[in-house]
This record gives structure tokens, C-alpha cells and sequence, in this order.
């Protein structure tokens, strides 16, 4: 099998809308300008299935084989993961610290457990420091499997088998903790591994069988793709957080987003838009942890110096423009991170974990 392209654009568009969607939906929220959980939850529900197709389209089973291959993957994923991650993490720390007068409650455990990502077998969205950073937990769950995964991927019968057993999980996953006693008492037991393995081995499936042919769809439709989705998703809005999850809407957008992460991946991006597609997915981790940190951050210590009121009570367009400004400025901070920290520490993991000949 020849190798496969380094990067594929298509996934880093759709990857780039879902970062967009994610933050939308958080910063309109905590705006008071509307809910639209059908974006957020789909947005990173889309992160597992691309973390798990680009992890199989890159790390065939010949890569991770033993116990030194596995170590080598290991550490690079917290490289990629933990230098921004764990920076953030302490800004934030400071952050709560002056906001609340006090340090964080039982502060060196969870800096130990969000350090090594153990956070995600500990009640990941309790323990994760960072608004969001309880994916990064159960990734890193993920990761401990992938080896086992990457082995079983050519094995096409036994990983629908799998994949069908994991679906079955999710579903009563979902109905044992949001169907049965609804969003408010059941999120937090709802947020761990189990509840999401099905995206992240469905996205191995689709980053397996991407490998055996390069995107040749035209530019239009990875557009078009992306537009569909997220027309989709609007559609069919719950009026509640949690509905999303149930019934035949929820079988739909859980469907729809490996339609959309398998389309998306046949498409052939040049010029222009492959650059964009790039810019959107250097910067779609960065954006992701950012936009949390940038709004409270103003409304914390900035906007109590300039007025009282809350940020309800504002005008819609003043919030609406506040909205699409951090948007901007989180987009721009991430690029930053990217060109000087990230990718420098990628390019130096890579020369020291390359594996010996």
C-alpha cells in the first residue's frame, strides 16, 4: 500500500466548522443570545470520529506493534495534546484563583490527573480543568486501545461486529443516565468513555478505508457537505439540551456525522481552499480550549470596570459583535500557538521518538 497524503483537507475543513460550531455555540449561550445544543454536542462528537479516521489514515497496524511502538504513540499524543492544554490550564487556575478569591479546591490532584489525562476515567467532566478539556480525557482512553484497534481494522467482519456492539452500548449508555433521569442529573455520569466509543472506533473504520484511495470528489462538495450538516443540525434543534441524544433525531445526527466525516474525506482541495482548510485545522485544537478562557476572562475582570449590568442585558448587536470578536481573537491565538509552540514541539517529538530502523 503506497503511503497516504500527510494531511487530508477535506477532514480539516469539516474539522474547522466543527470548532466554529463548538464556540458558537458556548459564546451565544453564555451571551444570553440563544441555546443551540445540537451544535455543540454534534461539533464535538465530530472531534472523536476525525481523532479516530486520522488516527487510523496515519498509524497503520505495522507502526504500533510492541510495546516500544506503543509507547512512542503514546507519548507523541500527549505531546500534541498537553503543551497547550496544560498552559491553559494554569492561566486558568490563576484566572479562578483571583476571580474567587481562593485556590482551586483539591488543587494537586487534578493537576495530576489532568497532567496525564487520567481525569478521563474519573468523572472527566468534573475533573477536567478546562471548559471542554473532558474530551481530551477520554481521548487519551481511546489512545490506550488504538494499538489493539489499528490490528483489528483490516479485519473488516469483526469491526462492524465491534462497531454494532459499541453502538449498543452508547444507546443504553445514553438511556441509562440522560433518558432516565434527564439532562440535569444525568450529565455528568453521561460524559464518560463509554458513551462515545462508538464515534471514535466508527472514525478509525472510515480512517482505515480512507487510506485505500485518495479524495478525488470536486471542491464544491466538501462546501456542500458542511453547509448540509450544519443545516441538518439546525433542523433538527431540540427545544431542550439532552433531546439531541434521543429517539429517531438522535439515530439521525448520529449518523450524520460519519456521513458527513466520509464525504468530506473524498473531496480534493487545492490553492486557496486547501489553505484555508489548513488554517482551520492548525488552529481548531487552539480555538476549541481558547474561546472559554477569553470570555471569562473579560467578564471576570474586565467588564466589571467598564459597567455592572450582565451580559443579558446588553444590546443583542453589542453581543453579537463581542461573539464574533472572540471568535477572531481565539482563531488568531490559536494560529499563534500553533507556528510557536505546537507544531515546533511536534517537529521535535517527531526527531526523538522516530522510530530505529
Amino acid at each position: 500500500m503506497n503511503a497516504p497524503a500527510v494531511r487530508v483537507l477535506g477532514w480539516d475543513l469539516l474539522r474547522g466548522v466543527g470548532a466554529l460550531m463548538v464556540a458558537f455555540y458556548h459564546l451565544s449561550y453564555w451571551l444570553g443570545l440563544t441555546e443551540l445544543p445540537a451544535l455543540g454536542t454534534y461539533g464535538v462528537y465530530l472531534f472523536f470520529v476525525l481523532s479516530g479516521a486520522s488516527l487510523a489514515y496515519v498509524y497503520p497496524a505495522e507502526r504500533v506493534q510492541g510495546v516500544g511502538d506503543t509507547l512512542r504513540f503514546l507519548a507523541t499524543r500527549w505531546l500534541r495534546l498537553a503543551p497547550l492544554y496544560l498552559l491553559l490550564c494554569l492561566v486558568f487556575i490563576a484566572m479562578l484563583s483571583l476571580h474567587n478569591g481562593q485556590l482551586v479546591n483539591r488543587l494537586p490532584l487534578r493537576l495530576a490527573l489532568n497532567a496525564s489525562f487520567a481525569f478521563g476515567v474519573r468523572d472527566p467532566a468534573v475533573w477536567a480543568l478546562l471548559i471542554g478539556g473532558w474530551t481530551l480525557g477520554i481521548e487519551f482512553v481511546y489512545y490506550l486501545f488504538f494499538p489493539l484497534v489499528a490490528r483489528m481494522l483490516p479485519h473488516r467482519g469483526a469491526g462492524i461486529l465491534v462497531m454494532a456492539a459499541l453502538v449498543a452500548l452508547q444507546w443504553w449508555w445514553i438511556y441509562r443516565t440522560i433518558g432516565s433521569a434527564g439532562w440535569n442529573a444525568g450529565v455528568i455520569p453521561y460524559h464518560h468513555a463509554p458513551a462515545f466509543a462508538a464515534y471514535f472506533f466508527g472514525g478509525c473504520m472510515l480512517g482505515y478505508e480512507q487510506r485505500q484511495s485518495a479524495p478525488a470528489a470536486p471542491e464544491w462538495q466538501g462546501w456542500l457537505v458542511a453547509a448540509a450538516w450544519v443545516g441538518l443540525l439546525l433542523a433538527l434543534m431540540p427545544a431542550a439540551p439532552g433531546q439531541e441524544l434521543l429517539g429517531v433525531r438522535g439515530a439521525v445526527l448520529f449518523t450524520s456525522v460519519f456521513v458527513a466525516v466520509y464525504l468530506s474525506g473524498r473531496v480534493r482541495l487545492q490553492g486557496r481552499t486547501a489553505a484555508l482548510a489548513e488554517w482551520f485545522g492548525d488552529v481548531t485544537f487552539g480555538l476549541y480550549l481558547l474561546h472559554p478562557i477569553l470570555l471569562f476572562g473579560l467578564l471576570w475582570f474586565v467588564v466589571p470596570r467598564w459597567t455592572g449590568s450582565e451580559p443579558a442585558q446588553w444590546p443583542v448587536p453589542v453581543r453579537c459583535g463581542l461573539l464574533l470578536a472572540i471568535m477572531a481573537l481565539a482563531a488568531t491565538l490559536a494560529a499563534l500557538s500553533e507556528r510557536r509552540l505546537e507544531r515546533p514541539l511536534r517537529r521535535w517529538s517527531q526527531r526523538k521518538l522516530r522510530r530505529s530502523p
